[in-house]
C-alpha cells in the first residue's frame, strides 16, 4: 500500500485536492467522488449506537441489530480552476441526516482566492477547522478507522459554516506551517425538531509539520443558541417561570437565565499530533469543552497506533469522554425548593455521559482508491460522572453517547460490544 501520510497537509492535499483521483471535465472543471459502504451490528438491543446524539436519530442496537445507517454515505466534489488566483469548489453527500433522510447535503460551497504564493483566502459555506481532521471527516479512506473517534468528534454541533478563512503555509527552516483562522455563523437541524445555531463562530488552527511528525493546537469560540421545543421550551422554561413567578424560590429565579440555552457562550480548544514514517503511525487528539448554559463542559481524547504490513494495515484506539459538569442541582429553597431541584437535575441529567471505548480493527488496501475495513469496539458507559468517583453518580446518567434507549438503560453502567465492516472509495 502507497502511505498515507495522516498528517492534515498531506492528507487535505492527497485526497481532497489531488487531481490524480478527478475526473476531468474540461475547461478546467474536475469533478471527484468518495463513499463508505458499511454494516455495524450491536448485541445490546436497549439502545442505538450513533456517532452524534443530536443529529443522528436511529442507530443500531434497539432498532435493529445490523444497521447500513451509521457509516454508509456517498460524496461528490467539483472544483473549477477559473484562473490561476480564483477556483470555486463545491461538495455534496447524501448520508444520515436528523429527520433520517437521505438527501444530500451541501457541505462546501466556497470560493478561493490566491493571494500570495503561501496565503489564500477562501469564502462562503466551508468547514471551520475545529479538529484536526475536520477537511476529511466525511472522507473514510483517508482515515486509519472506519469512523473517527465519536467520543472526541461529537463535542461541537458546527459541520460547516457560512463564513471566511485565511491558509497560510509559511516555511521556517525544516518546518511547514499552516496557520488557519477562520469566522462564521452556521444553523444545523437537530433530532427531534430540535436545532443549533452558532453565530459569530472565531477560531484559529496552526498546525506545524516536520519529517514524519505533525503537531497542531486550535481554539474556537461561539455564541450557542439551541431551540429545544420538546424539552427546555415546554418543560424546564414554564416551570421554572412557574417555581420563580408564581411559587417564589428565588433560585429558580437564578437558574432559569443560566440554564437557558440562548446566546450563550460556547469554547472548544484542543491539541493534537501525528507521527508516521509510512510504515507506522501513531496520532492522537485532546479536546476541552466549555459552556455557559446547560450544555456540560467536557473532557474528550483519543490515541491511536497502527502498522503498515503490505496491503495489511492493523490499528488500535482508545477513546474517552468525561462531562466535568455537576449533574445535579440542590440550590432550591423554600417550600417548593425540591421541586426547582428535580427540575434543573433532570436538565442537567439529560447530557451524554462518561464513555470510553477501545478498538482493534485491520484495514486492507485490495485495489486501487479501495479498501476493507474490519473493527470490533468495547464501549462502556458509566453510570458516575468523572467528578464524582468510582460508585458515584446518579440515575440517568448512564447513556453515554446512545440514543432510542429503554428506561432502564441509563441507570446502570454497560459494556457493550460493536462490529463494523466497511468499504472505502474515492475516485
Amino acid at each position: 500500500m502507497n502511505k498515507i501520510n495522516m498528517s492534515m497537509l498531506a492528507l487535505v492535499a492527497a485526497v481532497c485536492s489531488n487531481a490524480a483521483y478527478a475526473l476531468d471535465l474540461g475547461h478546467d472543471v474536475t469533478i471527484k467522488g468518495f463513499g463508505t459502504a458499511g454494516l455495524v451490528y450491536n448485541g445490546n438491543n436497549q439502545a442505538d449506537f450513533v456517532q452524534d446524539t443530536n443529529f443522528n436519530p436511529k442507530g443500531v442496537g434497539r432498532t435493529e441489530n445490523i444497521s447500513a445507517v451509521i457509516d454508509s454515505k456517498v460524496g461528490l466534489q467539483m472544483d473549477w480552476q477559473a484562473t490561476q488566483q480564483l477556483s470555486f469548489t463545491g461538495q455534496a453527500v447524501s448520508k444520515q441526516d436528523p429527520t433520517n433522510s437521505w438527501v444530500p447535503g451541501l457541505q462546501w460551497a466556497f470560493a478561493k482566492f490566491k493571494i500570495l504564493p503561501n496565503l489564500d483566502i477562501r469564502a462562503g459555506r466551508i468547514r471551520p477547522a475545529i479538529f484536526m481532521l475536520s477537511d476529511y471527516l466525511d472522507i473514510n479512506y483517508a482515515n486509519p478507522w472506519i469512523r473517527p473517534p465519536v467520543e472526541l468528534y461529537s463535542q461541537l454541533p458546527i459541520a460547516n459554516m457560512e463564513g471566511v478563512d485565511l491558509l497560510y503555509r509559511p516555511q521556517t527552516g525544516p518546518v511547514n506551517w499552516l496557520i488557519q483562522p477562520f469566522y462564521g455563523n452556521s444553523k444545523r437541524d437537530m433530532t427531534w425538531h430540535n436545532t443549533a445555531t452558532t453565530k459569530n463562530i472565531l477560531g484559529a488552527n496552526i498546525s506545524a509539520s516536520i519529517s514524519d511528525f505533525t503537531l497542531r493546537a486550535g481554539y474556537t469560540y461561539t455564541k450557542l443558541s439551541l431551540t429545544l421545543p420538546n424539552s427546555f421550551e415546554t418543560l424546564v422554561r414554564p416551570n421554572l417561570a412557574t417555581l420563580c413567578n408564581d411559587l417564589g424560590d428565588p433560585a429558580a429565579c437564578t437558574a432559569l437565565p443560566a440554564m437557558d440555552p440562548t446566546n450563550k457562550d460556547l469554547s472548544f480548544a484542543s491539541v493534537g499530533g501525528t507521527w508516521d514514517n509510512g510504515n507506522y503511525f501513531l496520532m492522537g487528539e485532546w479536546g476541552k469543552r466549555s459552556s455557559s448554559s446547560f450544555v456540560s463542559d467536557s473532557i474528550s481524547w483519543y490515541l491511536s497506533a497502527g502498522a503498515r504490513l503490505g496491503k495489511f494495515t492493523p490499528y488500535a484506539a482508545y477513546s474517552r469522554v468525561n462531562n466535568t459538569s455537576s449533574l445535579s442541582f440542590n440550590g432550591g429553597t423554600g417550600d417548593y425548593g425540591s421541586m426547582t431541584n428535580d427540575v434543573v437535575t433532570g436538565l442537567l441529567s439529560n447530557n451524554t455521559m462518561d464513555q470510553n471505548t477501545k478498538t482493534l480493527g485491520l484495514r486492507y488496501d485490495f485495489y486501487k482508491n479501495l479498501d476493507l475495513k474490519l473493527q470490533w469496539d468495547l464501549i462502556d458507559t458509566r453510570l458516575n460522572n468523572g467528578q464524582q468517583g468510582p460508585g458515584g453518580g446518579i440515575e440517568g446518567t448512564g447513556q453515554g453517547i446512545f440514543t432510542n434507549f429503554v428506561g432502564g438503560f441509563s441507570n446502570s453502567s454497560h459494556t457493550i460490544n460493536l462490529f463494523s465492516v466497511a468499504v472505502d472509495f474515492i475516485f
